[in-house]
């Protein structure tokens, strides 16, 4: 008797764990299905992905008018790396031989040049994207060469340096960076 009163005990919490169980991985989808739209709605219908901590989007603004042309700033003091994206909407003239440069400063005031500079083309309706990443040790502490005019990592701020050989009259441009 006391076997097959144990043995009942026994089916109950293994009947008790799988529901609770059950209960679980319901409240976990419905998380995943029931609260995505939701954020997406709230965001005007556009797809909400989360970012990390530490991540920066940025929408830096410039006016091109002439052969060169400097965006905004960007505090980038904890950023390892960039991912650049510049589109250009109705290109007046002819813009040719053009380039971006990234410059950084670790002071607000003065500004280093950060990689190289990256070639973009400017006509209507193009977008160019490119990547700058920090340089890292392989083995050891790396000292980069001392420079007044070149920056190996992320200062403080960040901007971008346009400019080109020859140009039109204007070449209205959206920036986007993310920086992490």
């Amino acid at each position: 008797m006391a076997d097959h009163i144990s043995g009942k005990g026994g089916e109950s919490r293994v009947v008790a764990f799988c529901i609770c169980l059950l209960i679980f991985a319901l409240g976990l989808l419905t998380s995943l299905f029931v609260l995505q739209p939701r954020a997406r709605a709230a965001a005007g219908g556009v797809n909400v992905q989360p970012r990390p901590t530490g991540v920066i989007v940025d929408t830096p603004t410039i006016t091109i008018a002439g052969a060169s042309a400097t965006t905004t700033a960007t505090p980038t003091t904890s950023a390892r790396e960039a991912q650049i994206q510049w589109t250009f909407g109705t290109v007046s003239g002819t813009y040719s031989t053009c380039t971006v440069q990234a410059k950084t400063s670790y002071d607000g005031v003065n500004f280093l040049t950060l990689g190289s500079a990256a070639p973009v083309t400017v006509t209507s309706n193009t977008m160019n994207a490119w990547t700058v990443i920090e340089q890292l040790g392989t083995t050891s502490v790396t000292t980069s060469s001392v420079s007044s005019s070149v920056a190996l990592g992320f200062g403080q701020l960040t901007e971008f340096a346009f400019s080109c050989s020859s140009y039109g009259t204007s070449a209205p441009a959206s920036i986007s960076v993310i920086y992490r």
